[in-house]
């Protein structure tokens, strides 16, 4: 048993609430005060450290934890955690979000009693809205929603943290996840709560949910000893090194789990997320199981690397495609006997592109598979035709990209395939296709050419934001609607896409500016395309085309502005920021410091980022007084030159020096203000070391 925080369950666990728990009911009307007096008692204990709220108890499944007790707790808190993040702000919700993997397949915390209890869940999360009446007047708040008691206590919870934590100072969103705790325990439940502890086996060890169907499933067979035997088949199928690796030998126990899954829904057309052995030997048979199997292993033989990496997630270790979407496609596209191996392809690649985009439920796309194996029709004919069935599955994007495949070919295909792959745009194409149109009609040959053309501009990867600095600067002089509203010149691929939205027609023409150029063409356009852009009043962020170190110094490309200082330069989530004034400055300084015969060498100069502001400090050893530096927006945008005398106690002498330059007292420190004319600092400095040594000469 493990004493865990928020931020570790969230990170470590992708907790269930399944479908045999009761109803979320703590932000019931009826449960109001235990609600409230759990907020008074949470406020209590973390303004005196870590709280601890008690037990947690779950088993596993695959790549997922069951809850079978404290989920209303959990719930709470995870509710509660959801309001503060809006509360606090957006960049707050943003990383919440993240600890939820609400973008990923597998998620921190899903709640399915019922399939719509999990989608409102999701939706609320996503909505970034923590008022409970406007929650009811979102598009996505279904009428149904009134009636289910776990969507209403939750919408109910809203308003009681709304009503009760203004007056609950110690409860905060980074407190929760970080001093907030459960004693956690996982149980290795092996069926879906009928018992918390089943058969042993002879061994002494738990018995797997396959090894209890599995004797159930043969009990009504006719051929009992033929499938036993198939049984180890199977079972020696998942040992392969080929297909296992490094995994250990439980990983098999896992894989026929999640087949004998598969099979039950595609059978029932029923969601499984884990497999009830006494109930669900009812529902499918030996028969079905060896059926589908044997599709399994036919498909493995196809030797293809990506339908292999389908079926190795029945490992359940893979962070994508929890659900299983592109195996169940491949295994139906099998079953209908299919010859052609590039009609697999299509499957593969039309399925796994809506796993990418995260566009799939399971229900419906299980329904979808039932009648398309039902059907004679091809993949593409199928989907173009059967509107009815494939609405439910294909949007617009979709269905248009796979009309273009069908009505083009393998040329189509091929060039579609490749660029939805790419990490930058996760499966939606949108733009390039509609750049690549003539008039209505799409144009192959467009669509290639700007394909090259944007690889050759965005060939780097995420972690540097797709592309250099030199394509952001360029962007700058050519795009009207750039940088974003926020403040970002382009960083994540969703920052990317907006900017393209935004200038659509500007950002097509930017892009076949370099049609069928080598990278040092690209190179020498970008280079003449930024030197011909001038600092002048209209070109607002001409200063960040000509000046390299801006964009270089923000890591994720984002800027803020403050009052006080302007605009800045930050990195990461507003961390370091530096007045783009004072970043002029310091180069400035940096290279003319020492060059004046005025002032001795020795002259050091450096940028003080502390504080959440950027200071330019400036000392030599050989004087008494250095100089802190830093633009002020809000002082008739100007330099302010403070003087630090070491010891901070002038003589009278030393004080009518300073004086006689020109600094003047202010809060209790002597200071100078001058235009921003950068060498107009630098001359205030010489001034006061020229000043300094006569005084040292006359003494």
């Amino acid at each position: 048993m493990d004493k865990l925080n928020i931020k570790e369950l969230l990170e470590g666990f992708n907790f269930v609430v399944p479908e045999i728990q009761r109803e979320y009911v703590w932000g019931a009307v009826k449960n109001k005060r235990v609600l409230i007096q759990f907020l008074k008692d949470l406020d209590q204990k973390l303004s005196q450290g870590d709280a601890n709220i008690g037990f947690l108890y779950s088993y596993k499944s695959g790549a997922e934890h069951y809850l079978i007790d404290g989920q209303q707790r959990y719930t709470t808190i995870l509710l509660l955690c959801y309001y503060l993040a809006v509360d606090e702000g957006k960049d707050n919700l943003a990383h919440f979000i993240d600890m939820l993997k609400l973008n990923q397949n597998i998620q921190a915390f899903s709640y399915r009693v019922r399939s719509y209890t999990e989608s409102f869940l999701q939706n609320l999360f996503k909505s970034g809205i923590k008022n409970a009446d406007a929650v009811t007047d979102q598009t996505w708040y279904k009428r149904d929603y009134k009636d289910d008691t776990t969507i209403t206590s939750m919408i109910g919870a809203l308003s009681v943290f709304e009503a009760e934590l203004k007056n609950c100072c110690n409860i905060q969103l980074e407190r929760i996840l970080n001093h907030v705790t459960f004693w956690y325990f996982d149980v290795d439940m092996t069926s879906q709560g009928e018992e918390l502890y089943i058969t042993m086996n002879s061994r002494g060890e738990k018995l797997t949910d396959s090894e209890q169907i599995k004797p159930r499933l043969l009990k009504v067979s006719a051929k009992k000893e033929f499938y036993g035997k198939k049984w180890d088949d199977w079972e020696e199928f998942f040992y392969k090194k080929q297909l296992r690796g490094k995994r250990n030998i439980d990983s098999i126990d896992t894989a026929m789990n999640n087949m004998i899954r598969i099979v039950l829904e595609l059978k029932t057309l029923h969601e499984h997320s884990r497999i009830n052995p006494v109930e669900d030997a009812g529902l499918i048979t030996i028969e079905d199981i060896a059926k589908y199997m044997n599709a399994i292993i036919e498909l493995y033989k196809i030797n293809d690397g990506n339908y292999i990496l389908e079926i190795a997630r029945l490992y359940g270790d893979s962070k994508e495609d929890g659900d299983f979407y592109v195996l169940k496609a491949l295994l139906t596209e099998r079953l209908k006997d299919k010859k052609d191996l590039y009609e697999y392809e299509r499957v593969y690649q039309t399925v796994k592109n809506h796993v990418r985009r995260n566009k799939l439920k399971n229900l419906p796309f299980l329904t979808f598979l039932k009648e398309y194996k039902e059907s004679s029709k091809e993949w593409y004919d199928y989907i173009l035709t059967e509107k009815e069935s494939s609405s439910n599955i294909f949007n617009g994007h979709e269905l248009e990209k796979i009309n273009i495949c069908n009505s083009l070919g393998y040329s189509a295909e091929k060039a579609i395939w490749e660029l939805q792959s790419h990490p930058f745009w996760n499966g939606e194409i949108k733009q390039m296709i509609n750049w690549s149109k003539l008039g209505e009609s799409f144009s192959l040959e467009n669509f290639k050419i700007n394909s090259r053309c944007f690889n050759l501009l965005f060939d780097q990867k995420q972690d540097v934001g797709w592309t250099s600095d030199s394509v952001r600067q360029a962007l700058i002089t050519y795009l009207p609607k750039y940088p974003l509203d926020d403040c970002f010149f382009g960083f994540t691929s969703s920052q990317w896409k907006e900017i393209m939205y935004n200038n659509s027609d500007r950002f097509q023409q930017f892009l076949q500016l370099f049609i069928d150029m080598t990278k040092q063409e690209r190179n020498a356009k970008l280079d003449e395309i930024k030197s011909s852009y001038d600092e002048k009043p209209e070109n607002k962020w001409a200063e960040f085309v000509q000046h390299d170190y801006l964009l270089g110094y923000c890591n994720t490309k984002r800027i803020q502005y403050r009052n006080e200082y302007g605009i800045e330069c930050v990195q990461n989530c507003y961390k370091q920021p530096v007045s783009v004034k004072n970043m002029h400055l310091y180069h400035y300084l940096k290279s003319h410091l020492n060059e004046n015969k005025t002032l001795s060498n020795g002259w050091i100069c450096w940028m003080d980022k502390s504080g959440w502001k950027s200071v330019i400090k400036i000392y030599n050893d050989n004087y008494p007084f250095r100089f802190h530096i830093q633009y002020r927006k809000d002082h008739n945008e100007q330099y302010k030159i403070k003087l630090i005398w070491n010891g901070d106690s002038l003589s009278e002498e030393e004080r009518n020096l300073v004086e006689t330059v020109g600094f003047i007292r202010e809060e209790e420190r002597y200071v100078f203000y001058v235009s921003l004319d950068m060498s107009n600092s630098l001359n205030v400095i010489r001034q006061i070391v020229i000043a300094y040594d006569v005084f040292l000469a006359n003494r």
